[in-house]
């Protein structure tokens, strides 16, 4: 993503609520943004920069929370013997109002403050591109459906801040009420003034569609969230990877497995980094792959998957004796188990001590690390699909998606009359969900959006009913006197 080259024309105070003795330099001074009508939003070309700075606040924002948010209070990973203080606080469900590193979030209101100055003066353009108009909707929706899961409640704001005498602190809104008049409706224009197909790194159609999906199912609108994912599926412009190399290049980003990669036929849409063009990193190198890890693969989890895929040639013929292993090793010789395994972990760590090796198997510094965050790809996409239609009563229609899946990775496939309740085809679709998807800042949001959070994580870590929802930064109630604590904090 190239720099914002007019980001001083549109950065306000701290991106709204940040506030914090640094506003004070720029008090006396003109505002940016009364700069802006006189001199910017006048031509297609000042929409670009625009827009291209919403997705320059999503680089900023997403990095290391994004998988803080989605990742790491579920059960994929445990402490490792070096956790920080922060990071020991997901993993425990201890998360406390001080941790900036999760909850700090004056970035995160940049990109909604972003989109709404690009909502406001987009349509002011003469032939505006209706193109740039929609993404700057899909992008508020999407940060707004992020902060309406993390804390429920928030404070709201759709118009763009013109001025610093305009009202920056705010009292929270209901995330329900944000749902119903922001949210949906921005997912509805956003719809009907799209009109690119595929772009893996700006939202389309393909990652509206996708992004519909998964609001769809938050919302429990299983037949919408199957209309929308049906839609994504009718394009016909992605496909499952069949062969280990090639899954294994949708994460890979390093320099000693040559290169970064991060390409295939499954990635719908990406925050991209560039180490040559940003100055901005996600994260990732250090929050799965420092040389101090702070997490480790959860050995239930690595024991369920060889349970379920033995690497040993006993195990697997015991298992599958009537399924060979397409797979073969550079010594032609059968490689028994799931590649999604072998290229997760890293290798020759004993379980309970690897950690996830899918975005790069060597240290390297975080200075260079600029992997993509991959937030639709077309295999979660197919799954949850898959779900939708279990609710919706059709269990064969939802195994046939898990078997698209099994047999792109080449792995033997499920057997209907193994599954005979939709609780027993939804805790399946769960379960391949969190060996596909693991790494990716998914499986909180599912053991969520499917009631199990508390089923699944309060054996592991006392997680309750009242802590699903995450602090405000206690920072952010001292700045602002005008919002309350989360319930349960």
């Amino acid at each position: 993503m190239k720099p914002y080259k007019y980001a001083s024309i549109l950065l306000l105070c701290l991106a709204l609520l940040g506030i914090t003795s640094s506003c004070e330099s720029i008090l006396d001074e003109q505002p940016f943004s009364q700069l802006s009508d006189a001199q910017f939003w006048k031509t297609n070309a000042d929409a670009e920069s625009g827009v291209a700075a919403i997705y320059d606040a999503m680089q900023k924002t997403y990095n290391s929370k994004y998988y803080a948010w989605g990742e790491f209070r579920a059960d994929n990973f445990v402490a490792s013997s070096t956790p920080s203080a922060d990071g020991l606080e997901l993993l425990t469900n201890s998360l406390s109002a001080a941790n900036a590193g999760t909850l700090r979030w004056n970035n995160f209101y940049l990109i909604i403050s972003r989109s709404n100055i690009a909502i406001e003066k987009i349509p002011q353009i003469p032939g505006y591109s209706r193109q740039l108009l929609a993404e700057a909707y899909a992008i508020r929706a999407y940060a707004y459906f992020h902060a309406i899961r993390v804390w429920g409640d928030v404070p709201l704001f759709t118009e763009a801040i013109t001025g610093l005498d305009q009202e920056i602190l705010k009292s929270k809104t209901n995330g329900t009420e944000i749902m119903t008049s922001v949210i949906l409706p921005d997912l509805e224009k956003a719809e009907q003034l799209m009109v690119q197909t595929v772009n893996p790194h700006r939202f389309s159609k393909a990652s509206l569609y996708a992004f519909q999906g998964e609001v769809y199912m938050y919302l429990q609108d299983f037949a919408k969230a199957k209309a929308a994912l049906t839609r994504l599926v009718g394009l016909n412009a992605f496909s499952l990877t069949t062969t280990r190399e090639a899954w294994a290049k949708m994460f890979l980003n390093d320099p000693g497995q040559g290169g970064k990669f991060m390409t295939g036929p499954e990635l719908i849409f990406s925050i991209r980094y560039n180490v040559t063009e940003d100055t901005d990193r996600s994260g990732i190198y250090s929050v799965f792959f420092a040389g101090l890890p702070n997490y480790y693969i959860a050995p239930a989890l690595e024991n369920r998957w060889l349970a379920e895929f033995p690497v040993d040639s006993l195990g697997w013929v015991t298992r599958y004796p009537n399924f060979a292993p397409k797979t073969k090793g550079i010594d032609g010789k059968p490689v028994y188990g799931d590649w999604r395994y072998l290229e997760s972990r890293e290798a020759g760590r004993q379980i309970g001590l690897a950690r996830l090796a899918k975005y790069t198997k060597t240290n390297l510094s975080p200075s260079f690390d600029d992997s993509d965050i991959h937030v639709f790809r077309y295999a979660n996409s197919l799954l949850l699909l898959g779900e939708a239609e279990n609710q919706l009563g059709n269990a064969a229609k939802a195994i046939e998606y898990v078997n698209q899946v099994r047999t792109a990775r080449q792995l033997p496939l499920v057997k209907a009359s193994d599954y005979t309740t939709k609780a027993a085809v939804e805790n399946l679709i769960l379960n391949e969900r969190q060996l596909e998807l693991i790494g990716e800042g998914v499986r909180w949001w599912d053991l969520r959006r499917t009631g199990k959070t508390v089923e699944v994580m309060g054996p592991i870590n006392g997680q309750t009913e009242a802590k699903l929802l995450f602090p405000i930064f206690d920072k952010h109630l001292i700045d602002n006197p005008k919002l309350t604590q989360t319930p349960g904090y």
